[in-house]
C-alpha cells in the first residue's frame, strides 16, 4: 500500500473553509475593539425590523424636530413677522445655535396650512449648514390621516429649486447674509442664537411690507388665501408676505423630479430577500421606512444597514437555497 500524499492544494482545500468561518468573528472583535468608546452612543440609534419573522439590525437616522412656536410670538413657520424676531423668540432660535448634528428633518405641511415657502428657504438653510441636516422629508397631516408619507430630497437638491423657483427669496438670503456675515456661510458654524436671529429677522424684513387696504382689515379671511398676487397676509393682518403656503401641489411644482418617493414599504409582507435587495441597491445614504398604511415612521441609515446585511450574508443564503 502507498501512503496517502496531502498535495498543497489539498491543504488549501482544508484550512479554506475554516478561514472563511472565522473571518467575520474576528473582523468583528477589531471593530468591537476599535470603536468600545463609542459603543453606548451606537446603542441609542440601534433598532431592528422585521419582516416575515427574521429580524434586521439597522441605525436609525437622526432627526431634528421642533415645536416651531411658543405662546410669544405663535408659530414661526407662517405667522411671525420680522420685527417680532427678537426677544421673543431667542428660546425657539436657540436650538439652531445648540451643538449637535442631525441627519434629516421632517415637514409636515398639515393639508396645506403649516409652512409659508419663505419659511422652508430660510430654516432649510439654516438646518442644512448648521446641524448638517442632509434630507428633507416631506409629510402631510388633517383630518384623521397622521404623516402620510409624500417623499423626500437632499438639502443640497430643495436649496436649488427653491431659489429657482423663487430667486427673490434668494436674493434677501444673501443680502441678510452678507450684513449678518460678511465672511460668507462658512462663518454661520460658530454663530450665537442672537446672530441667527438677526439673519432671519433680515431676510424677512427683505420680502415683507404693510397691507395696504387698511379698510378690509375687519374682513374674515381664509389664513391661506392670497391677498396680492405671490403674496399672503400674516396672521397680524398688517404685514404681507412675499411667499405662498405649502401644499402638496406646491411641493411638487417646486421639488419636480428631484423629490423621490423610494422607500422601504410594508415590512410585514416583505421577505428578507426583497428587504435586503431594496437596502443593498440603494445609492441614498438614508432610505424613508413606511408602514402598510404610508405613514412614515423613520429613516434607515443604508450604509450601517449593508454592512449589516453583508455580515449576515442573506443574499448569499438565497443563492444557496436556490442553485
Amino acid at each position: 500500500m502507498y501512503a496517502s500524499k496531502m498535495t498543497p492544494l489539498s491543504s488549501l482545500d482544508t484550512w479554506l473553509p475554516l478561514f472563511q468561518e472565522l473571518v467575520w468573528p474576528i473582523t468583528v472583535l477589531l471593530i468591537l475593539f476599535f470603536l468600545k468608546k463609542y459603543i453606548p452612543q451606537l446603542l441609542d440609534r440601534t433598532t431592528k425590523i422585521g419582516a416575515m419573522g427574521i429580524e434586521l439590525e439597522f441605525e436609525k437616522a437622526k432627526e431634528f424636530s421642533s415645536s416651531w412656536s411658543n405662546e410669544y410670538v405663535g408659530d414661526i413657520r407662517t405667522s411671525v413677522k420680522s420685527d417680532d424676531f427678537s426677544s421673543g423668540v431667542m428660546d425657539l432660535m436657540e436650538q439652531f445655535s445648540k451643538a449637535g448634528s442631525y441627519d434629516y428633518a421632517s415637514i409636515d405641511i398639515y393639508g396645506g396650512k403649516a409652512w409659508l415657502t419663505s419659511r422652508l428657504y430660510i430654516f432649510s438653510a439654516i438646518l442644512s449648514k448648521l446641524k448638517g441636516v442632509r434630507y428633507w422629508v416631506f409629510v402631510d397631516s388633517h383630518d384623521s390621516i397622521h404623516k402620510k408619507f409624500i417623499g423626500y430630497i437632499d438639502s443640497r437638491s430643495l436649496r436649488l429649486q427653491l431659489s429657482d423657483h423663487f430667486p427673490f427669496l434668494s436674493k434677501a438670503y444673501t443680502k441678510a447674509l452678507l450684513e449678518v456675515f460678511p465672511d460668507g456661510e462658512d462663518s454661520m458654524k460658530a454663530a450665537d442664537t442672537w446672530k441667527i436671529t438677526q439673519l432671519v429677522k433680515l431676510f424677512l424684513k427683505g420680502i415683507q411690507k404693510e397691507y395696504p387696504r387698511k379698510e378690509e382689515l375687519g374682513v374674515e379671511r381664509d389664513p391661506t388665501q392670497e391677498i396680492e398676487k405671490g403674496w399672503v397676509l400674516l396672521k397680524d393682518g398688517l404685514t404681507l408676505e412675499k411667499a405662498r403656503f405649502l401644499n402638496i401641489n406646491e411641493l411638487r411644482e417646486i421639488c419636480g423630479e428631484w423629490i423621490q418617493t423610494d422607500a422601504i414599504r410594508s415590512l410585514e409582507t416583505n421577505s428578507k430577500e426583497h428587504l435586503a435587495e431594496k437596502i443593498l441597491l440603494s445609492n441614498e445614504r438614508l432610505i424613508p421606512l413606511l408602514n402598510s398604511e404610508n405613514r412614515f415612521l423613520d429613516m434607515v441609515d443604508v450604509v450601517h444597514t449593508k454592512r449589516n446585511l453583508m455580515k449576515s450574508n442573506v443574499l448569499g443564503q438565497k443563492t444557496a437555497a436556490n442553485p
